[in-house]
């Protein structure tokens, strides 16, 4: 054993040239030799974090602060076979510090040294990026770093074309870190990533800057651009690659996706397939969720990196050298391998995806053995000293012992020409950046354009929400983010149309209720994908009052609305009409001017099932229009009041009307469980029946006591029998299901229902019908209108009273039949005893009058003129003749003549002076009719009369 203390060693390591002249110089903040790299075991590679590299080193001082490392950034410089003086850096930043072993004020630490890029796995968040391509998102991230301690953060682009990268509609950080969240996105769009190291000036420690890439044109050629294969000696010029061996592997050569877009209502398939396939087709059918790409070149183009990344595992080379300028992202030509050596320049030439780097300082003996003894081996496992005998067609180049002792690699290439994409699918099918997938549901706020707004939606039924997690200025919790992004404005300017989804949703039909701005919605997501987000549903939310429609809560973060449902059940005495069980059930709408207040205008479809007193209402406070079924209770949103009665109501404060097209049916005629057709009108058939039978009899009797108008036709031919029996005839037609026609389509258009058959009552016309049991009655305080525009008949089993208050008019244009088939007075059980005709006058005068024809009074029996106060006169311009059994009064001219085939007998007191004279008039007053003439013509061509 060496006689080392600690004085002697420590000696060694404050000597001057401890660090000049070694393979492995280690700069750090603690300042010039005051950690001495021992070992170094790390990868660098492309994609993967970039580098990572572990090393021991030693120190005079055992009492460092490992805090003073920490995030730090340091450099390792490894001396090349190209120059001593011009080392090959590697930047990076302390992660992890150790304090390994001490003995006597010697130390050994172990350092981990990583990008920049590494601190992004320790940080999480969640983030919407909306309408921003791959490279603003990434640039975003990276920002938040940039003037963050010592952390040097630079990075650059090498795009080949940046126009095939779209705008994201919406792009969301879930639940992950920073680095997994840039990861994901690179590789989701076929970027590859690696770092490339500087060496500072002027006392600078260097950087590292991260290189992101789309294509291979990237790489630059290595600084020993052609490497030979050859075994390794101290005495080589160059570097040499010592072993090398290829390797293939089955892979997939053919992928097929379809993603699902609902704006096109298509699925857009995109295929691609290996160009060397051949006959074995090998495919991978996957489906990416919905609206995978907005276009099918966006998806042949994701397709195709997926492809190019399986199809570099076909076949790639391994190799084992002690070329210490290897490098990811790099490419050389390889020489000297006699399996190569034929091919051509290019399938010489070969990228370096991943190193990894072993290696031990070349201290001196003394000074190994010092360390050796006071501290032991270190625990990274390198082995230089090894030398295996293999023949050239092993793929070694191991002619004699490998006699290079303190570096030696291990790399992974592929040939230069092969487009490198990183893989997105392990051995094992499983994603090696899985996006984050959403089990469950969240619920979410709607948000608008402002407060004036309280519906905010597009012409495709969607709207925008903003999540709980989401962080700003105007966010749920209430905070802000670190970067003082506003990533949760609370605003439509943040956030993506988002499909709300409906119970029915058909072309120009289905059910349409949109959330209002400041409600909560459940969400859910299509595939589990974060930024596919649905609405499924509103949820109700907040407090509550226990006698009010109202919520104790009107507002709160994100603007959000304090939402409580409008029918509730009421507990207590103190509860009054809301004491009730949660009996309401429907449907309730708000005037948008008081959506956030709930005190405006509404409609409403409300269900009422209490027991025994069920009931519907459609109603709206416009016009206070309300149509109530079954059991009628006041009802004050959820307060349930007095008893209104039971049955229909429907009522309005405005305007109302009833229209049908085919025909309507008021009735009071109840139908037991309501099995008949809803149009049956059997009643008012048979009586109308009944109507025109006693007509048609009452016209006969008439006719055959010549009481007929001149030209009236027979009974069964008036017109206004025959419209009698022409309503009995609408009132009882039929409609056979299959023949129902509608205003688009003809019932054939429509599969027949299965289930039943036969025919249902149909008006053959639109023919509107009242019909009661018990008598139906019009009544108002003005006036009521009765026109027709042809027939309009009266008729009465029993009697027709027509009083009035005033006048009755009754004016006809062709002519008037009034007749009555009498009876005997007792044969009735009516008060009226009298039958026929009377025609009295109270006060006044009876004027019959026959302008232009004769009058003309007949009976069979005695025929009485009397006056009771006043005088009779009969006049005439011509002749006034009184006969009877032949005799006779004639007053003609200025005599009389009196005749009689017997006895004339003449009594009297008065005596006769002489012949005197006298004249009367006995004009008729002109009173020629008009009448409408239309409506006469009308009348005339039906045979009708005018009134």
């Amino acid at each position: 054993m060496s006689n080392f203390n600690s004085a002697s060693l420590g000696a060694m390591l404050r000597a001057g040239t401890t660090q000049r002249d070694r393979l492995l110089v280690l700069h750090t903040p603690l300042g010039a030799n005051k950690l001495l790299a021992e070992r170094i075991e790390g990868v660098e590679s492309l994609d993967d974090g970039g580098f990572r590299f572990e090393l021991t080193a030693l120190s005079d001082d055992a009492n460092i602060e490992l805090k003073t490392l920490m995030g730090q950034g340091v450099r390792l410089d490894l001396q090349t076979a190209q120059s001593r003086t011009d080392l090959r850096p590697f930047h990076g930043h302390v992660t992890e510090a150790e304090c390994v072993s001490s003995n006597g004020g010697m130390a050994r630490y172990r350092i981990v040294i990583e990008p920049w890029l590494a601190f992004l796995r320790h940080r999480q968040d969640s983030c919407l990026f909306q309408h921003q391509s791959v490279f603003d998102i990434v640039d975003a991230v990276f920002a938040r770093y940039q003037s963050q301690g010592k952390l040097a953060v630079q990075w650059r682009w090498e795009i080949a074309q940046r126009d095939i990268y779209p705008v994201r509609g919406i792009t969301t950080q879930y639940h992950e870190s920073d680095f997994d969240f840039v990861a994901r996105l690179l590789a989701e769009e076929g970027l590859c990533y690696w770092f490339e190291h500087a060496t500072g000036k002027d006392g600078d420690l260097g950087s590292h800057t991260l290189v992101i890439a789309d294509h291979n044109g990237a790489f630059r050629a290595n600084t020993q651009a052609t490497i030979r294969f050859h075994r390794a000696d101290a005495s080589e010029r160059e570097d040499t690659i010592q072993q090398w061996r290829g390797s293939r592997q089955l892979q997939t050569n053919s992928l097929a996706q379809q993603s699902w877009d609902y704006k096109s209502v298509s699925a857009r398939p995109v295929q691609q397939q290996s160009r060397g396939a051949g006959h074995r087709t090998l495919q991978w059918s996957d489906d990416p969720g919905a609206y995978g790409w907005e276009t099918s070149a966006q998806g042949e183009r994701l397709l195709s990196n997926a492809l190019q990344a399986l199809e570099l595992r076909n076949k790639r080379f391994e190799g084992q050298s002690a070329v210490r300028t290897l490098a990811p992202a790099t490419t050389f030509t390889l020489s000297g391998h006699e399996q190569h050596d034929k091919d051509s320049e290019e399938d010489r030439r070969f990228a370096v995806l991943a190193v990894r780097h072993i290696a031990r300082n070349n201290f001196d003996e003394a000074l190994k053995a010092g360390v050796g003894e006071r501290l032991g081996l270190p625990d990274i496992a390198t082995v230089f000293d090894a030398s295996e005998d293999s023949d050239s067609d092993s793929g070694n180049a191991a002619a004699k012992p490998d006699t290079v002792t303190h570096y030696r690699n291990d790399f992974t290439t592929v040939r230069a020409a092969t487009p490198y994409r990183p893989l997105s699918v392990d051995g094992h099918g499983q994603r090696i950046h899985p996006k984050p997938s959403v089990h469950g549901s969240q619920s979410a706020i709607v948000i608008g354009v402002g407060e004036n707004a309280p519906v905010h939606t597009d012409r495709d039924h969607r709207v925008k929400v903003q999540f709980h997690w989401q962080r700003g200025s105007g966010s749920s919790a209430r905070q802000p983010r670190p970067d003082g992004q506003d990533n949760a404005p609370a605003a439509d300017r943040l956030g993506a149309w988002v499909r709300v989804a409906a119970s029915a949703a058909g072309d120009n039909w289905g059910q349409v209720t949109l959330p209002r701005v400041g409600q909560e919605v459940l969400v859910e997501f299509h595939h589990g994908d974060i930024d596919r987000p649905v609405v499924v549903a509103a949820l109700y939310n907040g407090a509550g009052q226990a006698d009010a429609q109202h919520n104790e809560k009107s507002a709160g973060a994100a603007q959000s609305t304090g939402n409580a449902p409008a029918w509730f059940a009421g507990e207590g005495k103190e509860a009054k009409e809301h004491a009730h069980n949660a009996v309401f059930s429907g449907i309730k709408t708000q005037e948008l001017s008081a959506s956030q207040s709930g005190d405006g205008g509404y409609n409403q479809l409300v269900f009422d099932d209490t027991p025994g007193q069920g009931s519907t209402s459609l109603a709206t406070t416009q016009a206070m229009s309300r149509l109530h079924l079954g059991h009628h209770k006041q009802q004050d949103d959820n307060a349930r009041g007095k008893a209104r009665g039971h049955g229909a109501e429907l009522a309005t404060t405005a305007q109302g009307a009833i229209r049908t097209g085919s025909g309507l049916l008021v009735s009071a005629h109840a139908q037991q469980n309501a099995k008949g057709a809803f149009m049956a009108s059997r009643e008012a058939q048979q009586q109308t029946k009944q109507a025109e039978e006693l007509a048609t009899s009452l016209a006969n009797s008439a006719q055959t006591q010549k009481a007929q108008i001149k030209g009236e036709e027979a009974p069964d031919k008036l017109p206004a029998i025959e419209a009698l029996k022409h309503v009995a005839e609408v009132l009882g037609a039929t409609q056979e299901g299959a023949s129902a026609s509608g205003v688009n389509g003809s019932g054939g258009d429509i599969k027949a229902t299965e289930g039943g058959q036969g025919s249902v009552t149909a008006y053959s016309e639109p023919h509107l019908q009242f019909s009661a049991p018990k008598g139906i009655g019009f009544v108002t305080p003005k006036e009521v209108i009765a026109v027709s525009g042809k027939h309009t008949a009266i008729v009465a089993n029993q009697d027709i009273d027509l009083p009035a208050q005033g006048q009755i008019a009754v004016s006809v244009a062709k002519g008037v039949s009034l007749y009555t088939v009498g009876a005997k007075a007792g044969e009735g059980a009516e008060p009226n005893q009298e039958r026929g005709i009377a025609l009295h006058a109270a006060s006044g005068s009876v004027t019959l009058q026959s302008q232009k024809g004769a009058t003309k009074i007949a009976a069979d029996k005695k025929v009485t003129i009397a006056s009771t106060t006043k005088n009779v006169d009969v006049e005439a311009p011509k002749h006034v003749l009184l006969t009877s059994a032949g005799a006779y009064i004639k007053l003609e001219g200025s005599s009389i003549k009196i005749h009689a085939p017997g006895k004339v007998t003449f009594r009297g007191m008065h005596n006769f002076v002489g012949p005197q004279g006298d004249s009367a008039s006995n004009d008729l007053p002109s009173g020629d009719f008009k009448g409408c003439a239309p409506a006469a013509e009308t009348t005339a061509v039906g045979g009708g009369g005018l009134i």
